[in-house]
């Protein structure tokens, strides 16, 4: 395995972390925007989120490409510590470890987000019944 690529490939891992971690950022905006009824600041914030979503996109892609040069495609992360030269292990490990920190705690924000962003919808939907209910 080369280790220059083999070390690319962390880098590549460590950008996923920044990512995941400026996703996590604005999952919590949301949720700020969506609790203080802001909608410019709640569009705002979905506009980021898919230019950040396009760049996953690129990472991942460039993720399977060096899998594939360094002979691992298909190995999880949880078992890459193993498959790599015995100087990189602790390093491999320390970063898989950022990763899957970064990664639950974006899907914890995400879920709070999408949590409070469905609980003002059935706010929203409610004080609309009432509305048509009452002939307003």
């Amino acid at each position: 395995m080369n280790e220059q690529t083999f070390q690319s490939y962390l880098l590549l891992l460590q950008e996923l972390c920044g990512t995941l971690k400026t996703l996590t950022e604005i999952e919590q905006e949301k949720t700020r925007t969506v609790r203080s009824d802001d909608l410019a600041g709640l569009n705002e914030c979905m506009k980021k989120e898919q230019a950040l979503t396009m760049a996953l996109r690129g990472h991942d892609q460039k993720r399977e490409m060096a899998l594939a040069a360094l002979g691992m495609t298909g190995v999880p992360l949880s078992q890459l510590a193993a498959r790599v030269p015995e100087n990189c292990r602790a390093e491999a490990r320390s970063v898989v470890e950022d990763l899957r920190l970064q990664y639950s705690l974006f899907r914890g924000a995400a879920e709070v987000a999408r949590d409070t962003l469905e609980c003002n919808l059935h706010q929203i939907e409610g004080v609309l019944q009432k509305m048509e209910v009452d002939g307003t």
